[in-house]
Order: structure tokens, then sequence, then C-alpha cells
């Protein structure tokens, strides 16, 4: 399958951002705690890649909205596994982001798709990267 457009490059602009922050372990150590004076805690970012986009629920329906091809959401679904995988084994919160390797999994995974992402950039017209 070709790679297509996307309706909403306001959207993956947010998800980009996000998934940059959550790429980066100084970032996760500092920021991803259950804490109102952080601009962006655990509760809200799981709810945005989960809920508000709709990223990590539902990967291959996010093709065409958010993402551009399927190699994307190939890489979202494997960063959603990473997820899935620290809440079966008994939880994620944002107080082990500096300690937890199962963040270390999901910072890796993140930047893989941070950096699909960046290739083809956030505009809803040519998807081809370059």
């Amino acid at each position: 399958m070709a790679d297509v457009r996307v309706q909403y490059p306001e959207m993956r602009a947010l998800i980009l951002e996000h998934l940059t922050r959550l790429a980066n372990p100084a970032w996760r150590a500092s920021n991803l705690k259950k804490d109102s004076s952080v601009d962006l805690d655990f509760d809200d970012l799981v709810n945005f890649l989960y809920d508000t986009s709709g990223l990590l629920n539902d990967p291959r329906g996010a093709l065409g909205i958010t993402l551009h091809g399927l190699d994307e959401v190939e890489a979202v679904q494997r960063l959603r596994d990473a997820f899935e995988a620290a809440i079966e084994e008994g939880g994620l919160s944002g107080e082990d982001s500096g300690t937890d390797p199962l963040w270390d999994l999901i910072g890796d995974k993140s930047a893989t798709v941070v950096d699909m992402l960046s290739a083809r950039g956030c505009a809803g017209g040519d998807p081809s990267p370059g």
C-alpha cells in the first residue's frame, strides 16, 4: 500500500511532540510524575496517546488520520506492545520512569516512531520522505 495523506496534520504534530518527550530519558525522569506542577504528567501523556489522539488505542485506524504509511502503523503497534507489556507486568507509573527498564523500551520504541514521523513531516500533503 502506498503512503496516504493525513487528515489531521496538527494532531500528527502533537503526537510527534509528545513522543519526542517520551523518547528522552531525562525528560521522563523529571516530568512523568503525578504532579500538577509539571506541564505534562503521566496521566496526561497516557490519556493523550490512547484517547485524545487514538494512536495507541487503534494504530491501524490512525492510517490516513495521523499516520502516512503501514511502516508507521507497525512502529506504533510495537510502541503499543511495549506499553501493554509494561501494564501486564504490573503496571506503569510515572514515579518509576527513571528506573524501570520497561520505560527504556518504551523510550526506544518512541524514538523509532519519532524518527519515522519526522522523516515525513507533519504536513497533510505529500507523505514522501525528503
